[in-house]
């Protein structure tokens, strides 16, 4: 008889194992913390693309790579990626490229106009970045990317994030830069962040 797994049971998924005797079917609990009773963890990369046209229309897609199942030790050894394994990511990078080079000329031409350009919680200004009232100079900006932390356990800040680390006296634990971590989904545009930031820091 299977063994009852401790915590509360957020539910079950239908599925199927194929192994050396060829597929059969199994059942998995699924457990407050993600793991499931066989000491395996169950994720899934969901995409999300929203385009906004001058005419006022929204586009928005949300799409999903199949499940994938990970044996809880590779999952917890943690994992960065530039991008997520996966077999939609090509298809939005076909969408999404031509719409950064629009924006980020866009964003050239405001700056050297003198002017701002709002991405969320950032906003860019021919000197630097504002961000929560402080001002980061472009030529502090070491380093600007977007990331995706697939599991730490050092890591509160799980999923794609942008990461930008710059230099200021006096930073966290005395060392001689701070950085900032911002969800993906709350920065417009965030490729366009990531290619100013690559050429105005020099």
């Amino acid at each position: 008889m299977p063994e009852v797994p401790a915590g509360p049971v957020y539910g079950t998924l239908s599925g199927e194992i194929v192994g050396p005797g060829g597929p059969r079917a199994v059942v998995v609990s699924v457990l407050g913390d993600g793991v499931v009773p066989d000491g395996t963890v169950i994720t899934q990369w969901i995409h999300v693309l929203r385009l906004e046209f001058t005419d006022g229309t929204v586009v928005a897609s949300r799409l999903a790579d199949p499940p994938v199942v990970t044996p809880e030790p590779v999952f917890r050894s943690g994992r960065i990626s530039p991008s997520p394994p996966s077999v939609i990511a090509p298809l939005l990078k076909r969408v999404s490229e031509p719409v950064t080079e629009l924006h980020l000329d866009r964003a050239r031409e405001s700056l050297v106009a003198g002017e701002q350009v709002d991405f969320g919680p950032l906003t860019a200004t021919p000197d630097g970045l504002r961000h929560d009232g402080g001002q980061i100079p472009w030529r502090d900006v070491t380093s600007c990317r977007c990331s995706v932390v697939i599991a730490d356990e050092d890591e509160s800040e799980l999923g794609a994030m942008l990461r930008m680390e710059y230099r200021v006296e006096g930073g966290a634990h005395g060392l001689p830069f701070d950085w900032l971590r911002i969800p993906a989904l709350d920065v417009p545009d965030m490729d366009v962040v990531v290619r100013l930031a690559e050429e105005n820091r020099t």
